[in-house]
């Protein structure tokens, strides 16, 4: 499927760390075919108000500056063009990108870092390309605390805030929907768990519509299956299943690309196997707000199902399964039961409890509690 332009993103304002591995551009013949095709983009690149550029799908970007993001027609960086910066980029830093290579991370000689995802790892007609521009002030911990960086510092084990307190009251009260709404808005972690024809998927793309429109989303995924129409400002990465087709791509690989590719969010679809330490990666990368799928028949079940996907996975066989289960109490914040009854799709149970959070984190007690619906 080929990309279209969306409309217009919002203004946003929520920013998320990157941190980013790359090879340096040494300087060489190729540096003035790339300066004459980064030409276009040098008045961004040289404001001091911008902090990323994202080009997800040819002629438009995403501008994000201290004000939030914006959305600019560029009618030049066709597929084409994307994929030209591609090719120099990586012939300047010695590297290789092509459809069976399709992941580069580098620093460009003007010192912006790059991360650039081909086809057949992001959509076909798709270059997805993130430019960091790097700070032009190195401040002092003295000058960042007259700026008001820690304005919105707790102190470590101070229990709950205001979504959590909220959630509670919601969940107590067994106002669901509305619980819901909040739990996705304040960036809880929310698995959907059930049976084949429960309704997972359909649970699922209704929480990623309650995601404000402003955050950048970037899904991982082996076909796609997440409905992000809502959000324009999003990328789809895919992996290779079993280590077939051109490009072998894993979900760690896309994991680590995704971290340089300025995401609020990182979406995983059904978790499986080797998409299940990836997802415990992701959401203890600073990015929470997931809402993935898992099969199981209760939320206690959900959870004894994710230790096993953990365990089969190459990343997480070498744990133990007590360090895993309470990482996952530690990670997860609501679990949503699906089932049928008589061939009606309903919700049985809506997991959240804040406590056991906390026991596992090792932090002071709060109330929490768990409803099933009979």
């Amino acid at each position: 499927m080929s990309c279209t332009p969306p409309t217009p993103a919002a203004e946003g304002f929520s920013r998320a760390p990157i941190g980013a591995p790359a090879a340096t551009a040494p300087a060489g013949g190729e540096l003035s075919a790339l300066d004459l095709t980064l030409r276009a983009l040098r008045p961004l690149l040289a404001d001091p108000e911008v902090t990323e550029l994202c080009i997800n799908r040819p002629r438009e970007i995403f501008i994000e500056t201290h004000a939030g993001w914006r959305r600019e027609e560029v009618p030049f960086a066709d597929f084409d063009w994307c994929r030209r910066l591609a090719k120099l980029i990586a012939n300047v830093t010695r590297q290789r990108v092509d459809e069976s290579a399709p992941l580069l991370s580098a620093s460009l000689p003007s010192g912006e870092r790059v991360q650039i995802v081909l086809p057949p790892a992001t959509t076909l007609g798709c270059v997805a390309i993130t430019i960091r521009r790097p700070a032009d002030t190195v401040w002092s911990i003295d000058e960042l605390a007259r700026r008001g960086v820690f304005g919105a510092t707790r102190r470590a084990g101070v229990a709950g805030d205001e979504a959590e307190e909220e959630l509670r009251r919601l969940h107590a009260a067994q106002a669901y929907a509305a619980f819901l709404r909040l739990a996705v808005r304040a960036r809880k972690n929310v698995v959907v768990s059930g049976a084949t024809g429960s309704g997972k998927t359909t649970w699922t793309k209704a929480l990623i519509r309650e995601i404000p429109r402003d955050e950048r989303l970037i899904t991982i995924e082996d076909a796609r299956e997440l409905v992000l129409d809502g959000h324009p400002n999003h990328v789809r990465l895919f992996y290779s299943k079993d280590d077939q087709g051109l490009a072998r791509v894993t979900p760690k690989q896309l994991l680590e690309c995704c971290l340089r590719m300025r995401p609020d969010r990182i979406l995983l679809a059904e978790l499986r196997a080797e998409e299940a330490f990836d997802y415990l990666r992701n959401v203890n990368s600073g990015h929470p707000g997931s809402v993935p799928s898992v099969h199981a028949t209760s939320a206690e079940l959900a959870f004894e199902q994710l230790v096993l996907l953990v365990k089969q996975s190459r990343g997480g066989r070498s744990l133990a399964r007590r360090d895993i289960k309470s990482l996952l109490h530690l990670l997860i914040d609501v679990i949503i039961q699906c089932g049928l009854e008589r061939h009606q799709r309903v919700i049985r149970e809506v997991w959240f409890d804040p406590s056991r959070k906390r026991r596992s984190a090792g932090g002071p007690r709060s109330g929490g509690v768990s409803c099933r619906m009979s």
